[in-house]
């Protein structure tokens, strides 16, 4: 639905005429009546009556909707992209519905340390000139106070849909970004995402693996891998430098999965009790632990207390010096071990595997949907020899860019004395947009702009846009988290196709808390990441893993608190709310 600044004008001016002649008719009868006994009282009270009736009036509703239509001034989109077609396109649209306001399109290089970096630069400013930012490791700024809480705007109507915006999402979507105890909310998702693994079935063939159940054991992965190595090719194009390793990449999911299989009974620990803060009635004095039920924690399901799982690591209720991070690491081993042979030569300095994978010369990638849309223009772009990643590549590779066949299988179950559930994987949100705060004005403005990306009409330019076979930088890694919204093409198919195994990134879930670091805290984060690639080499065994990680939790405990704002005193008396707790999106 398409709103035009002159069709929402021509009902103002009606209205307007009417009730001015209403307004004025209706002096002229108070002065024919004169003024009442009391005279003084009632010319006292006269600006209250006065104030009172401008509330009620209709007018004053139909003004802030017509100023809303004519906005005024500068929004700066800059997320961390190189797709300027889609988000240039969605620009226009909005300024083509508002002249007045100059949309400027600003992205910057893809890269997650280097994007934060960036940011962080923006907010030394008072007020950043930025309006429109995209990051899941923005915490400290919503701590600070430095960025705007959708969740009023939320609870407004979308001039765009003329509904009630938070009616536009799907419900799990924004559960899972929100606080769900005060509805505060600074990051906004819009798309969802799934990951998992990507198979050559030539390959396969190859090296007589016939059989691909959708969520193979870890038993069956380790003997697909061993086949695949012992037929000539390398079982997994897995990139292992220590950026790739803790910015996010592959290897993290695969750490997380494993994590969540470890300590997900550790949900009984950390939940709200009654009498907390957080305890929700209906809810939490309802739910039963089920490691079964793959959707067990979710957020609606059962609420998490920050300050019980803080202390429960600081006291040692949970630790990572046990038989069960020897266990998980390993299992993990059996695969990511660099003396197995199942990861390219010299993994741990590289950072761009995915050639290895285009070329055929690699079996098996971790990826998540995008893989989809962008496999196919990947292929082209190496075979044109216009390849965009890091990796040095060669005529030779270019002239083995073809496509192929592939299929897909869920995140390995690993099995083990120790496991507690299945092996889950990202099935959540994806996009995080955020606005520094800045005056009121300026954030209605660019709010408006978000809620018409938002719109099924916004949302339609984005899909179309990002789903052209033309836009090489373009591609989607799953369907819109907005209603009314259909995938052009064949695409609704292809991702309907997906099979859902459970999410394990959800605010408070135990394990992905402490999978890679802790609570995204940088300092453990990296740390975490030299001690994997360690593991890997063959430095350190499972063991002194399983100690040293237990020592950075120790030896960064109370900078971690700092982190999240979060005291010694919270942690003893986890009933309260922590008064400097802002719940930035999962953990």
């Amino acid at each position: 639905m398409q709103f035009r600044q002159n069709e929402r004008k021509k009902p103002m001016k009606h209205y307007r005429t009417v009730l001015g002649l209403i307004l004025l008719l209706s002096l002229l009868l108070v002065a024919a009546c004169g003024a009442p006994d009391g005279g003084g009282m009632a010319a006292e009270e006269a600006p209250a009556a006065e104030e009172a009736a401008a509330d009620d009036e209709v007018v004053e509703i139909e003004e802030t909707e017509e100023e809303a239509m004519e906005l005024s001034g500068e929004i700066v989109v800059s997320i961390a992209s190189n797709d300027v077609q889609t988000y240039q396109a969605i620009a226009d649209a909005y300024m083509e519905l508002h002249p007045d306001v100059s949309v400027l399109v600003e992205l910057k290089a893809p890269g997650v340390d280097a994007y934060l970096q960036w940011i962080r630069t923006q907010f030394t400013s008072e007020v950043p000139r930025v309006s429109i930012i995209e990051s899941p490791h923005l915490r400290e700024f919503a701590q600070e106070g430095r960025l705007v809480d959708w969740g009023p705007y939320l609870n407004k109507e979308n001039p765009y849909t003329g509904e009630l915006w938070e009616d536009s999402f799907e419900e799990w979507g924004l559960n899972l970004v929100r606080d769900p105890n005060t509805g505060q909310m600074f990051t906004m998702p819009y798309m969802s995402v799934q990951t998992f693994w990507l198979y050559n079935k030539a390959l396969f063939e190859q090296a007589g693996i016939t059989d691909v159940p959708p969520q193979p054991t870890w038993d069956q992965f380790v003997g697909w891998n061993e086949k695949l190595r012992d037929s000539g090719v390398i079982p997994i194009a897995m990139e292992g430098t220590t950026e790739q390793i803790w910015g996010g990449g592959r290897m993290p999911w695969l750490m997380r999965s494993a994590m969540d299989q470890y300590h997900r009974d550790e949900l009984q620990i950390i939940q709200c009790q009654e009498g907390d803060w957080c305890f929700r009635e209906g809810i939490d004095d309802v739910w039963m632990y089920d490691p079964g039920d793959v959707r067990n924690d979710d957020p609606d399901r059962v609420s998490v207390n920050i300050a019980r799982h803080l202390a429960a690591l600081r006291d040692g209720a949970i630790n990572f010096n046990n038989e069960c991070t020897v266990e998980m690491m390993t299992n993990i081993g059996r695969v990511f071990q660099t003396a197995n042979g199942f990861v390219p030569e010299g993994w741990t300095g590289m950072a761009d595997a995915y050639p290895l994978f285009l070329t055929q010369k690699a079996a098996m990638r971790m990826v998540h949907g995008g893989i989809y849309t962008s496999l196919p223009k990947d292929i082209r772009a190496l075979a044109q020899g216009e390849y965009g990643g890091q990796a040095e590549v060669t005529d030779e590779d270019s002239a083995a860019a073809v496509e192929f066949e592939y299929g897909r299988f869920a995140f390995p179950n690993i099995e083990g004395p120790c496991v507690q559930g299945t092996a889950r994987a990202n099935e959540l949100t994806q996009g995080y947009l955020a606005l520094p705060v800045k005056d009121r004005v300026q954030n209605d403005l660019e709010v408006d702009f978000v809620m018409f990306w938002t719109s099924p009409q916004g949302m339609q330019i984005f899909l179309e846009n990002k789903l052209d076979p033309e836009n090489l930088q373009g591609g989607i890694a799953g369907p819109p988290l907005i209603k009314n919204v259909s995938l052009p093409g064949e695409w609704e198919e292809v991702f309907a196709q997906s099979v859902f195994v459970g999410n394990y990134e959800k605010p408070g879930a135990p394990g992905d808390a402490v999978a890679r670091g802790f609570f995204k805290y940088e300092e453990t984060k990296r740390e975490w990441s030299i001690m994997v690639q360690e593991f890997f080499e063959g430095k350190i065994t499972a063991a002194e893993f399983a100690e040293s990680y237990q020592a950075l939790l120790e030896d960064n405990f109370d900078g971690l608190l700092e982190y999240l704002n979060l005291t010694h005193e919270d942690l003893d008396s986890p009933e309260k709310r922590p008064p400097g707790w802002v719940a930035a999106g999962p953990y």
